[in-house]
């Protein structure tokens, strides 16, 4: 009856989820930023193994059990035999639910699980998907136990269908700061509901940014120093306190302000408002430093079809300084603007890349074919590369000085889009790897005067007909697409999961919004999206330019 009762939960909680817009395959919601998750309403209470079961039965309620991290993932560990070691935090991987099969062999003593995978979770909640119909096996060995089947050899690690996942686990991101100590990055992280404060506090202390990312981010807090514990708690006024040793005591306000400032920015979106550093008890004197935001202006930058440039404000455009002028001369296909808007990137309709300054001047940049839109980073200086070779990625300088970028977009064979992050730390682009186009984030990697890219991060295996992309939010990338002659939208979360809704009609140009996302069509009509619906914003419109942010 309860093994009846646990399937119908099951069943009631695929449903509730499918209902609040979670399908069962392909993308599936990634949220901005802290959300109320429908999920953590549910929470699986796994059935322990029944009598006389079968070694397979044995194995898939296991499998199963996975789901109730309770207790250290006390019920699944009802399966297994006196000494058998099994270290259910060592990943996570994620399964489709039509696909699981589990066979034993003659005599039961082995039963090996065939599964197709969509994505994983390592041991320090990095999330990453796995190429489309990625099969794998799982061996277990079993042994008569009192004469019932027990398990005494099984992979770290836990199995879980795409759908039950996000009811199980919950995404928070570890906060960083960007090399100048101006912007928080955000590294998003995928932990246990019941263990999400403490596990994201553990990871900022004691653990390190994802691969991709190192290199590319600071953390305040020194590699010797160690959480006490490893358990946030609640004082008696509701104040979450993180214990850390003496060591800290000794270090200077501004370490120490911007330890708190990592820690509040982490927890807060693990659901904790209000986080207080202590050492044996007592509070350690510090308090949050100011960091830049990484919002966009709320007026779209767009170029006319009468060749003016400038900001739409109702039906007017009005001129930006002396920036307006410089960009017009120029005849631009694509502009991105510096959050400070001083500087424009453009690409001319001839397929140059150039430069265009708030004192009227330009410089031509790069004449190498086949360039892509161009992109300014956080030192104001300029991306160009050829759509057909990647790996010669250059930085220039606004007034024309390049250099090469070292580890650019290794093994791709085109790029078709590409943009900076706000905060200057991470690149985003579509490329294509063996005729497949490919969503890459990478972070960005500076010592001295060379700029190198960190190892990429595929943040989606197969992006049918991709051609556009831009940075909605800091955790969110934009891909623009073409599928059978429809227009689509798919929102891939940088370390999570992601959406796909239909765009407008012939959508051309993505760019991100103050609160919204826009896209300019074929015929100069510009549309904005906020919740699920598009509006059509202006007409006539010629150009929409990406914004890196504002300067606040």
């Amino acid at each position: 009856m309860r093994r009846t009762l646990a399937l119908v939960g099951l069943a009631l909680v695929l449903a509730l989820t499918a209902c609040t817009g979670l399908p069962t395959s392909g993308y599936v919601n990634p949220g901005r930023g802290p959300q109320v998750d429908d999920a953590q309403a549910f929470a699986f209470v796994p059935d322990g193994p029944q009598d006389d079961a079968s070694p397979a039965e044995i194995v898939e309620g296991f499998l199963r059990a996975g789901s109730g991290p309770a207790d250290d993932w006390a019920t699944a560990k009802l399966f297994l035999a006196s000494g058998t070691q099994w270290d259910p935090r060592a990943r996570v991987t994620i399964d489709r639910l039509a696909d699981r099969r589990a066979a034993a062999n003659a005599d039961g003593t082995g039963v090996t699980v065939s599964l197709t995978t969509v994505a994983g979770v390592d041991a320090n909640g990095a999330y990453a998907p796995t190429a489309s119909g990625s099969a794998e096996s799982l061996s277990f060995t079993l042994a008569r136990v009192d004469d019932q089947w027990r398990i005494t050899s099984a992979p770290d690690g836990v199995v879980l269908y795409e759908e039950v996942f996000p009811t199980v686990y919950q995404s928070a991101s570890i906060a960083y700061f960007d090399p100048t100590w101006s912007f928080i990055v955000p590294d998003v992280r995928w932990f246990p509901r019941a263990l999400v404060a403490s596990r994201v506090a553990t990871a900022l202390v004691d653990g390190q940014p994802s691969a991709w990312l190192a290199g590319a981010v600071k953390s305040a807090f020194p590699d010797e120093l160690s959480l006490v514990g490893r358990s946030v708690t609640l004082s008696s006024s509701g104040v979450a306190q993180v214990q850390l040793p003496r060591a800290a005591l000794s270090l200077d306000r501004t370490t120490l302000d911007r330890m708190q400032t990592q820690l509040s920015k982490s927890l807060v979106t693990a659901g904790i408002s209000e986080v207080q550093m202590t050492v044996e008890g007592t509070p350690v004197p510090a308090s949050e430093v100011s960091v830049r935001v990484t919002r966009v202006d709320p007026s779209p930058a767009v170029v006319t079809t009468a060749g003016a440039f400038g900001s739409l404000t109702g039906d007017a455009v009005e001129p930006i300084g002396g920036l307006s002028a410089a960009i017009e001369s120029l005849a631009p296909a694509s502009i991105e603007l510096e959050a400070d808007r001083s500087l424009a990137a453009v690409r001319t309709q001839q397929g140059a890349v150039a430069s265009a300054l708030a004192d009227g001047r330009t410089f031509l940049l790069d004449e190498r074919s086949g360039l892509i839109a161009p992109t300014i980073d956080a030192e104001g200086e300029i991306w160009s590369v050829p759509s057909t070779s990647p790996t010669q990625l250059r930085v220039i300088t606004a007034e024309g000085v390049p250099r090469n970028v070292g580890n650019a977009w290794p093994d791709a064979s085109e790029i078709s889009a590409m943009q900076i992050s706000r905060d200057g730390t991470r690149v985003a682009a579509i490329v294509t790897v063996s005729g497949t186009r490919e969503v890459w984030v990478a972070g960005i990697q500076r010592e001295g005067g060379e700029v190198d890219l960190g190892v990429p991060h595929v943040l989606s295996f197969s992006q049918q007909g991709a051609f556009d992309l831009a940075w909605l939010d800091d955790t969110t990338i934009g891909v623009l697409a073409d599928v059978d002659g429809a227009s689509r939208l798919r929102e891939l979360n940088v370390g999570g999961r992601g959406t796909e809704a239909a765009a407008p009609d012939g959508a051309t140009t993505l760019a991100a919004g103050s609160t919204s996302v826009r896209v300019l069509d074929g015929t100069g009509r510009l549309y904005s999206r906020r919740g699920s619906s598009w509006t059509l914003v202006a007409t006539d419109i010629r150009v929409l330019a990406a914004q890196q942010g504002t300067t606040s």
